[in-house]
């Protein structure tokens, strides 16, 4: 480490030593060392090892020292241990914390001798150093020389500053009775530091061994399987908070991935703290910067859900780090089970570190004061604080006083204090809990820096299954994937591993599975085993003791928790052994510990609180606690009470409690009915989804029956990112309900259409496609091609067509065209509105079209470049459509050819043919003209259509035997000419649109003309646009009694000329 407070293990030198030049005594630059004295072979033997991390002025063996302090060679703040047999002169005394280490006269040469491990020393620590040279009797002692040594406060005795006679050296001896007795005693602390590392460390490594509540029987290898790990950012918000127990949470609505490793953790969190502190500090505040930095920076907080495997992973780092794989060279390393801690007892911080890895040792004031100050000055401490949330503190959001080093404090003041990076700050610090708690501990205390465990990839969910199932996995992992309902838990470790044994061991059938299901069958095997033989009886204790802690929030129970439920020890054992299936050797343990004893994993507990309450609890106080069900706290505990309501549930449990009546469970069944009826109002997306979960664990028709009756009409999520369970839950309620619900959010739409194409069920998929509006509206929704391909594969399924499906602005593309035409007979209309389909995509549209057994009533391919080709390609399939929009689809007259061709085959006209904005010309005009006939209406809007293709269009309309609804030639420059050959066609038309066509009251006359003829009033003339003064006026209100209505916005006319209009009308007049 690159730590001024840190000394190392040192490698050896000697043979560097050796090879020097022994007879070497002059000075060969400034701070060179000089030799002195030789050494004897016993105290080469003795030698100590320094660190290669700093090389030696000079490698001289058996010689003394002396240091220039103005030479580069001399000690420094940082150098590593500075060996030698003989004196060291002018050595550095620092103000501070030094690594410098230094062996000086025969009385301190005696005095480290008694010190032989790592140290620190200060400028108090360092006794007076002689001014002159030893003397050959202070030599003798050089000898005794021993290993890397430490030194803490006043180690040394005080020395004269001169030689000394020996009447001198006998007075200073007489003046020094205690010193021998001192230096013992510290040589005694010193032992115990060294002692105490060593044994941490072995207790560390036999918690980290421990072997899992799960695990196989058979003693096979079984490897850790690596979790998907993710950083969490700062600040953690009301999303963060929701996330409990089997929380809905967008991370885990796609496949978990990791985006941290453990040897980043920390790393990730000083960068973290050192952000934070620029913008904390002012730019010139280098201390507190450096503070924040070494405060925060050293602490991480690792979250995940119950049995999500935080305590799994936080073992796996323990022994990485005893190996130093994970967090470099270590010294102290504790490993604290936070359930483990007495939140009662007042202890010192030594005491509270130890007491909680079951260590107890009694050191005195002074030894505890030197172990406190190695332990507070060290940087290669490392804590693993395991399950924060297991802690028996009732408020988590309070601050607490920060206890002193030696004084005796609370637990949970050292444990807030430590999280927070304010207590042994220099420490590194890992803290597992589930994101709740952390969540409500006070922001001063909250681990800047956060990881969260997200659970089980499906390639360490296919490692792990594969371990387990053996040969038998495929068959397994396909009974798994027919069971989303459960499978959608199953990237937590725990659930995943219970459930594979379930499905290899159940008989029965599988088609549904529910966690309550698994949990039910492995607790009847547990039971079946032969040490609980004749313990059935005591079910009904522990499930009291587990639904009375779940109320008090204990999680931990000593044995005088077990003697007032009545409980046993013998039973508490008894449950406390394995058990064995027959099948995936699993061995199984639902309590685990000795004096003090917790269910293996959380999950236990909840189910046996459930079990308490469904088969054990009287009905009175059932009708009691139903208000509660519908608490956060309660949300597992719930969903086994409704798990217990599925009939083949309670058949396997009902052998297991001799007292159990079905007549109670039936009249409990009924409250949750009454209660679901009565109490829940399902007003926001968590309670819907919370029922439709209670109903689907129960696996009753009658309770989905009842939720079902509660859902609203309209299902809005405000695109949350659900779980597939959560789908799967509401898919189930919905099918008991006679006229489902409608989604009405497009991003709810999307992600359920991406859980039902995963579930390649059909069922499923019509279900979900009966949740949409009838007419669906997807525009400008950034789809991407994975968003329209679950969204067509579902539409397929859909027992009743779409009214309208609305795709534009999309990038659909032709890859989207090609899955969009197997779903178009379940559609009445398709909008695709520059949706980037090229002529290949139209192609492909085509195909599906031409399958229709009911033509679509629009078809709207507006302002994709689908050019002379893709017009070709529609060409085929009019008679399958009742309105062809082509707006902006870049193709010409050639393309105009192969439509009317197919046009001219048509036995039923087209309602509408919209070509606008396509450069037909004259010629496309032409073409159209023999066409008309079969269709109603003809948009031909800005298409560069001037006089001489309106001559060409009038030709055909004059031998229409039925007019036309609509000819619009909007921003076709047809200019008077244009209209006045169209005012003899006027009879066959009912609407004509020529809006900014250049018409000028010479061309108006005309058209007037055409109209006064009229035996029928037109239904529509627009001639907005176009420019026409009070003249026209005037000749408009000679004909307007013949126009239903007429549309002359944008033009000159003065309130005069309008009212001139107005007065004359007998329809609408628009201005």
């Amino acid at each position: 480490m690159d730590d001024p407070g840190y000394v190392g293990p040192q490698p050896r030198l000697i043979q560097q030593l050796d090879d020097a030049d022994p007879q070497s005594n002059t000075l060969q630059r400034q701070g060179d060392v000089v030799p002195q004295h030789s050494a004897t072979e016993e105290s080469r033997a003795l030698l100590p090892q320094p660190s290669s991390s700093h090389p030696l002025p000079v490698d001289l063996l058996n010689k003394s020292l002396v240091f220039n302090l103005e030479s580069e060679q001399a000690p420094q703040i940082g150098d590593t241990n500075i060996h030698t047999t003989g004196s060291v002169y002018n050595a550095p005394v620092h103000k501070h914390v030094t690594l410098v280490t230094v062996y000086q006269s025969p009385e301190q040469a005696h005095c480290l001798s008694q010190l032989p491990v790592t140290h620190y020393f200060d400028e108090e620590t360092l006794p007076k150093l002689p001014a002159t040279p030893p003397s050959s009797e202070q030599l003798q002692f050089s000898s005794q020389l021993p290993a890397q040594h430490s030194l803490y406060e006043e180690t040394s005795p005080k020395l004269p500053s001169t030689s000394l006679s020996s009447a001198q050296r006998q007075r200073y001896a007489e003046q020094q009775p205690s010193t021998s007795t001192e230096l013992h005693r510290k040589h005694e602390y010193v032992q115990s530091s060294t002692a105490l590392m060593s044994l941490l460390k072995q207790r560390v490594e036999e918690i980290a061994s421990e072997e899992s509540s799960l695990a196989d029987f058979a003693n096979r290898p079984i490897p850790t399987v690596n979790l998907a790990i993710v950083s969490k950012p700062q600040q953690i918000d009301n999303e963060f908070q929701a996330e409990g127990h089997y929380r809905r949470k967008k991370e885990l609505y796609k496949i978990p991935q990791s985006d941290i490793t453990g040897e980043e953790m920390f790393n990730r969190a000083k960068e973290t703290a050192q952000r934070e502190a620029e913008w904390k500090f002012k730019k010139d505040n280098v201390k507190a910067k450096h503070d924040y930095i070494e405060k925060h920076g050293n602490v991480v907080g690792v979250v995940g859900q119950a049995g999500i495997g935080k305590t799994t992973t936080a073992k796996k780092w323990a022994m990485q780090g005893l190996r130093g794989e994970l967090l470099g060279e270590t010294s102290f390393f504790f490993y604290i089970v936070i359930r483990h801690i007495n939140f009662e007892k007042k202890m010192t911080l030594l005491e509270f570190l130890l007491s909680s890895m079951s260590i107890e040792k009694d050191y005195s004031p002074e030894q505890e004061k030197v172990i406190l100050n190695a332990i507070c000055h060290d940087p290669n401490v490392v804590m693993i604080l395991d399950g924060f949330d297991e802690a028996a503190i009732k408020s988590f959001s309070k601050s607490v006083p920060q206890p002193l080093l030696r004084s005796k404090s609370k637990a949970k003041n050292y444990l807030k204090h430590l999280a927070g990076g304010n207590l042994l700050p220099r420490a590194r610090k890992i803290f597992t809990s589930r994101p709740t708690q952390l969540y409500k501990l006070h922001h001063t205390y909250r681990p800047r820096f956060i990881v969260q465990i997200l659970g089980l990839t499906p390639t360490s969910q296919d490692e792990l299954g594969r371990q387990i199932c053996e040969d038998r996995y495929e068959d397994v992992q396909q009974k798994l994937e027919q069971n989303r309902n459960v499978f959608a838990y199953c990237y937590v470790p725990v659930n995943f591993i219970l459930t594979l044994v379930y499905l290899m061991n159940y008989d029965g059938d599988v088609k549904f599975v529910s966690l309550t299901r698994v949990l039910a069958f492995t607790c009847g095997q547990y039971l079946k085993t032969n040490h609980l033989r004749g313990q059935e009886g005591e079910l009904d204790k522990l499930a009291k003791l587990a639904y009375d802690a779940f109320l008090k929030m204990e999680i931990v129970f000593k044995l005088k928790a077990f003697e007032k439920a009545g409980i046993k020890e013998s039973t508490a054992g008894a449950f406390t052994n394995t058990s064995v299936t027959k099948h995936g050797n699993l061995k199984l343990t639902i309590l685990d510990g000795h004096k003090v004893r917790y269910f293996s994993h959380l999950i236990w507990q909840e189910f046996f609180a459930g079990f308490y309450l469904m088969m054990i609890m009287s009905l009175d106080e059932f009708e009691k606690v139903l208000e509660q069900l519908s608490d956060d706290r309660w949300e597992v505990v719930s969903k086994f009470v409704f798990g217990i309501c599925d009939p083949s549930v309670f058949d396997q449990l009902e052998p297991l409690v001799p007292e159990s009546s079905g007549e109670d469970w039936k009249q409990k069944k009924s409250l949750l009915l009454k209660f679901i009826q009565s109490k829940l109002k399902l007003s926001s997306e968590e309670e819907i989804l919370q029922v439709c979960s209670w109903a689907h664990e129960s696996n009753d028709p009658e309770i989905a029956s009842s939720v079902a009756s509660l859902l609203p009409d309209q299902l809005d999520f405000g695109g949350s990112s659900l779980l597939p369970v959560d789908y799967e839950s509401l898919l189930f309620v919905i099918q008991h309900r006679a006229k489902p619900p409608k989604l009405s959010g497009n991003k709810d739409i999307l992600q359920v259409c991406s859980w039902a194409h995963d579930s390649n069920d059909p069922e499923i998929s019509s279900t979900v496609a009966s949740l949409f509006p009838d007419e669906l509206y997807l525009r400008d929704s950034s789809l991407l091609p994975v968003d329209y391909e679950n969204l067509f594969y579902v539409i397929q399924h859909r027992a009743k067509p779409l009214k309208r499906l609305d795709l534009s602005r999309n990038e659909i593309g032709y890859t989207g065209g090609a899955s969009l035409a197997p779903c178009l007979h379940n559609m009445e209309q398709l909008i695709l509105i520059r949706c980037w389909i090229g002529s290949e995509g139209v192609e492909k549209l085509c195909g599906g079209v031409k399958k229709l057994t009911k033509p679509l009533k629009i078809f709207d391919l507006s302002c994709n470049k689908i050019g002379n080709r893709g017009a070709a390609s529609l060409a085929p399939c009019l008679h399958n459509m009742e309105e062809l929009i082509l707006r902006g689809c870049e193709f010409g007259s050639v393309g105009v050819k192969k439509l009317c061709d197919g046009v001219k085959k048509l036995t039923k006209p087209l309602k509408k043919l919209a070509l606008s904005r396509n450069k037909i010309g004259n010629t496309g005009a032409a073409l159209l003209a023999p066409c008309l006939h079969n269709m109603e209406q003809l948009i031909l809007e800005w298409c560069g259509i001037t006089s001489e293709g309106v001559e060409k269009l009038c030709d055909g309309v004059k031998k229409l035997t039925k007019p036309l609804k609509i000819l619009d030639l909007t921003d076709n420059k047809i200019c008077n000419t244009g209209a006045a050959l169209l005012a003899p066609c006027l009879h066959n038309m009912e609407e004509l649109i020529l809006i900014r066509c250049e018409i000028e009251s010479e061309g108006v006359e005309k058209l007037c003309d055409g109209v006064k003829k009229l035996r029928k009033p037109m239904e529509l003339l627009n001639l907005s646009g176009n420019q026409l003064t009070d003249k026209s006026a005037n000749t408009l209100a000679q004909c307007v009694h013949n126009i239903n209505l007429l549309e002359v916005w944008a033009n000159d006319f003065t309130e005069v000329g309008e009212n001139l209009i107005r007065s004359k009308s007998r329809g609408e007049v628009w201005f």
